[in-house]
């Protein structure tokens, strides 16, 4: 089977479903609003498209795994309201059942969130951490797995990834041709109460294996300037065929200077410059207009558009058009990369790109 990442049209937030060659479903944050429901209101209705696309185990709905990179409300909106986040036994069938929940470790030690889906999720992730050890925290519904660490957390070792690490195993099976490394957060940015949210965002590298070629896709959540400069450090060699601009296109993602007069950080423009014959670069928005708004940042737009090809950038709120925006998907193949059709019985749709093998990777010690 092939892989596929989509982005859906959430405004200013982001939401990504990940389906993997091994038939593997992994939603990576998510910003959805009940407005999206009414008939009447022009928002993309994300859980109408997740009912219909996902897969059901005795009559409810499932992703095999929940990512959540940080706890800001437009990368958890709606998950009171959408998802199960209770024991096996009280699921409502109505909502969608998440089979292994991802989070970072700073959710579970900052006593100040900001929003009560942010939470809920908490209470949930503490709900499975007090299974653990038990035959109980190997069902469905029950996993869990902690993204960066916490001395806070030690107790719970089995269920941590720490940045460097590499998932391996989603809702207890093996994924085959897919791997996730996780690029942040470091640990003093875990530990460290007077850090940022967006500092300790999580963030990944997921590696799709075709045949001989690989194809790399970031995530990388809400990463500021400095931090990702950080990850750039730590991999020398990294490169993208997929990335999903940070912080919804934000200046600040890619400068620490002013954002009408500053210039782009060389370090990250000379990275994205180095994918650019075969990268797609992704703005998970609103709409990106010439003013003042930050973010997306309209400077920020340009520049990435400076680091593709014609083609390459796509900001989900004009995917297809700024009037009905629909979900962005790309597909992963043998072939390489295509931009997926809206209508998937139509292949002459599809945009067809040349397959590339990236250089190796690697962490800094």
């Amino acid at each position: 089977m092939d892989n596929y990442i989509t982005f859906f049209p959430v405004g200013n937030g982001d939401m990504t479903f990940v389906q993997t060659s091994d038939d593997l479903k992994i939603l990576v944050d998510c910003n959805m609003k009940k407005l999206a429901e009414e008939d009447t209101n022009n928002d993309f209705n994300c859980f109408e498209y997740l009912k219909n696309n996902l897969p059901k185990d005795n009559g409810k709905s499932y992703v095999d795994a929940m990512f959540l990179t940080h706890s800001d409300q437009d990368h958890c909106r709606g998950a009171k309201d959408y998802f199960n986040l209770c024991a096996p036994e009280s699921f409502d069938k109505e909502k969608i059942v998440i089979s292994e929940l991802v989070v970072p470790a700073r959710l579970l030690i900052d006593e100040d969130l900001k929003n009560e889906d942010a939470k809920a999720i908490r209470e949930e992730a503490e709900r499975r951490l007090g299974l653990y050890g038990t035959d109980s925290s190997k069902a469905s519904g029950n996993k869990i797995k902690i993204i960066g660490y916490s001395d806070e957390l030690k107790d719970y070792s089995d269920y941590i990834v720490p940045a460097g690490g590499t998932i391996d195993t989603i809702n207890g099976k093996k994924l085959i041709d897919t791997e996730i490394f996780v690029l942040r957060p470091v640990k003093r940015d875990t530990d460290d109460e007077y850090a940022g949210v967006n500092e300790a965002t999580a963030s990944f590298k997921l590696t799709f294996k075709k045949d001989n070629d690989e194809y790399i896709a970031i995530l990388g959540g809400d990463m500021t300037c400095d931090t990702w400069k950080e990850v750039i450090e730590y991999n020398p060699d990294l490169e993208f065929d997929i990335l999903l601009a940070p912080h919804h296109c934000s200046w600040h993602a890619i400068s620490n200077e002013d954002k009408k007069d500053g210039k782009v950080d060389e370090a990250i423009s000379a990275f994205l410059e180095k994918s650019k014959e075969r990268a797609f670069i992704v703005v998970s928005s609103k709409e990106i207009k010439r003013n003042d708004d930050n973010p997306p940042s309209y400077r920020a737009k340009n520049e990435y558009e400076r680091h593709v090809n014609e083609g390459r950038f796509q900001c989900t709120a004009n995917y297809p058009d700024s009037d009905k925006p629909q979900p962005y998907t790309l597909q992963i193949t043998k072939q390489g990369i295509s931009e997926y059709a809206l209508d998937s019985a139509s292949t002459s749709a599809k945009k067809q790109y040349n397959a590339y093998v990236p250089k190796s990777y690697g962490m800094r010690e």
